[in-house]
Parts: structure tokens; C-alpha cells; sequence
């Protein structure tokens, strides 16, 4: 039931933007004929799916929200990693590594190339 109220709420706020800039959220629930609590669900549901705004209006003296339809398009993010300083660290060209650790014979603790790379960095 809700899918089909959230897509009669997208046609009507569509064809209201086109035509007139939004429609006002209290007059879409007479023009559905559905309550408050039912509208108000749906409206948030396509405004979490970035259909719909709302936006803050005073109509005939009480505080309510106008709908605007404005999809919003995802743009693709390009996401560059560099493993370069990392590679410089001494312990991944260390032949010891895999016995290497705290309290063992090869400890990072007293290990003498780890200590030069951390007081250059």
C-alpha cells in the first residue's frame, strides 16, 4: 500500500513543480484523500531516496512543508590510494617480519630501523 502512495505522491509533486513550483504537504493529503500519519511516511521515505525535498512554509497561519521535486543525481567518486609512504616503512622489507613482536628476540621496540624511520618522519 505504501508504494503505491509514495508513487501517487512523486506524479502529483511532479506534475506540481512543473506547473506551480511545489505543492504544499497539507493540501496532498486532502487531494489523496489519505492521513497525515500514512502521507507523512511516505514523503520522508522519497526524501530519503532523494526524489523530493521539503521545504519549511507557512501556510494560512500554521507552520507545514512545501514539496519540491528535485532527483538528485549521483556522480560517480574516484577514490586514488597510494601506497607509497607506506611502502617505506622498514618492517615491510624486513626479512623478519613474521617473528617479529613485542618480547621475542626481534622486537619492534629495540628494533633499530624502525626507530630511524619514526625520528625522521
Amino acid at each position: 500500500m505504501e508504494v503505491t502512495t509514495e508513487k501517487r505522491i512523486l506524479e502529483i509533486v511532479k506534475e506540481r513543480t512543473k506547473k506551480e513550483g511545489g505543492v504544499v504537504q497539507s493540501l496532498l493529503w486532502s487531494m489523496l484523500g489519505i492521513d497525515n500519519r500514512e502521507g507523512t511516511k511516505a514523503v520522508l521515505a522519497l526524501v530519503r531516496k532523494g526524489l523530493i525535498k521539503r521545504e519549511p512554509v507557512v501556510f494560512k497561519g500554521r507552520r507545514t512543508y512545501k514539496l519540491i521535486y528535485s532527483p538528485t543525481k549521483l556522480t560517480k567518486v574516484k577514490v586514488v590510494v597510494k601506497l607509497n609512504p607506506v611502502m617505506e616503512i622498514p618492517c615491510f622489507s624486513c626479512k623478519e617480519l613474521y617473528r617479529c613482536g613485542s618480547g621475542g628476540y626481534y622486537n619492534p621496540f629495540k628494533c633499530i630501523l624502525l626507530s630511524r624511520f619514526l625520528e625522521e618522519a
